[in-house]
């Protein structure tokens, strides 16, 4: 059976990465599915570096834990629960949508209709949002003061909406737009009233990401029809910087017009912004670093770059944190202190892309504060793992 709330345990394992001899340690070797937060920056990792979140999936119940990275010590944070927070017609597998709020230590997680919270050495927990009513839930973000928590909320698809069977993609159902709306909705850390910050008509978003550094600004996926996530019209670029405050979109094209972004993150120290995208004439990727003004800092076009991948940030480096792009197998550096990029791997992440439904396969690599370690996720043999390697 599934551990209980509070529970301690350790299964972990070392071992040396076969490229570069670093120390890594596999956090989860049981269950099926174990996943830390997507790659926004500083959402996974304690403000000392010591413990990681993640989400765990045994027997077909859910929960939420932390993980010592140095020993592998474990502690369950919520109950194992069935309804763990995700709807399979729209998000295609078990990733839950969960933010780490580093210094406070609150975990902020998504269920399927609601916003929950619990606090890593008290387990306290909140309810933040009790049911946010029939809507397509993002990825939370928690501000850099960690006094404010936003959840992108976009239109649901009418046939889950309804209950009935699902029949056409929401790209069918919302080709032209209408009908589709984005939401930002903010509410205090602490709980407490629930307000929109933006709406936007005809455009939805998964990712509204705060800066580490200012409360009032923020790193906006604005997706478009026909494609939305996938390619948007073809045309409008996807990321934005955002105020909410004043209502002030900036939009942050690449050098490259032809970039279709796929990710972008801030770094650490919320002075740029990290993106990549497909080049949508040629072959390859484009990978960048702008600031949250729109001036492009460094741009690369890597027609030979064939894989998939994420970007993130990495503290105390002037590099992209890969897991794909140029290898489908190494988390690496890609330095962009100079005219032409240089490349320095980091380690193995050993996932077999696309083994497991939805996002379970990425890696998704995450860097800790104080640039001590970098956590990933690894799939083999149809379930999934979390894992560190010592930098």
């Amino acid at each position: 059976m599934p551990a209980r709330r509070g529970e301690q345990w350790n299964e972990s394992e070392t071992w040396r990465d076969a490229w570069t001899l670093r120390a890594c340690r596999r956090l989860s070797t049981l269950g099926e599915v174990n996943q830390t937060p997507n790659y926004h920056t500083n959402i996974g990792f304690t403000a000392d570096s010591e413990f990681l979140v993640f989400w765990t999936l045994r027997e077909n119940r859910g929960a939420f834990c932390k993980v010592e990275v140095a020993t592998g010590e474990i502690t369950q944070l919520t109950e194992a629960v069935a309804d763990y927070g995700f709807c399979a017609h729209i998000q295609g597998g078990p990733y839950p949508r969960m933010c780490l709020a580093p210094r406070t230590r609150w975990l902020v997680y998504t269920g399927e209709r609601s916003l929950h919270a619990v606090q890593l050495d008290t387990l306290e927990e909140r309810t933040l949002i009790a049911d946010t009513g029939p809507w397509e839930l993002g990825y939370p973000s928690v501000s850099g003061d960690e006094n404010r928590v936003l959840l992108p909320l976009s239109t649901l698809h009418p046939e889950i909406a309804a209950g009935t069977r699902v029949t056409r993609h929401y790209f069918d159902h919302f080709a032209d737009g209408r009908g589709m709306q984005l939401r930002l909705a903010s509410l205090p850390l602490s709980g407490g009233d629930v307000s929109d910050v933006w709406r936007e008509d005809g455009c939805r978003s998964f990712h509204a990401e705060y800066s580490p550094t200012d409360r009032d600004l923020l790193l906006l996926d604005r997706d478009f029809p026909p494609r939305y996530w996938s390619g948007g019209d073809g045309h409008t670029t996807r990321i934005w910087s955002l105020r909410p405050d004043s209502n002030t979109l900036t939009e942050l094209a690449a050098r490259n017009r032809d970039c279709s972004h796929t990710h972008a993150v801030w770094s650490f120290d919320g002075e740029r912004v990290l993106y990549h995208g497909r080049n949508r004439r040629e072959r390859g990727w484009i990978l960048g670093v702008c600031t949250p003004g729109g001036e492009v800092l460094r741009e690369y076009d890597m027609p030979d770059a064939p894989h998939y991948g994420h970007v993130s940030a990495m503290a105390g480096r002037e590099a992209l944190l890969l897991d794909g792009n140029v290898s489908d197998n190494l988390l690496v550096w890609l330095y962009f202190d100079a005219e032409l990029p240089r490349i320095e791997v980091i380690a193995e992440h050993n996932t077999e892309w696309g083994s497991l439904p939805g996002q379970t396969t990425h890696p998704h690599p995450l860097c800790s504060p104080d640039g001590r370690w970098i956590s990933f996720n690894t799939t083999q043999k149809g379930r999934s793992d979390v894992a560190v390697v010592r930098v």
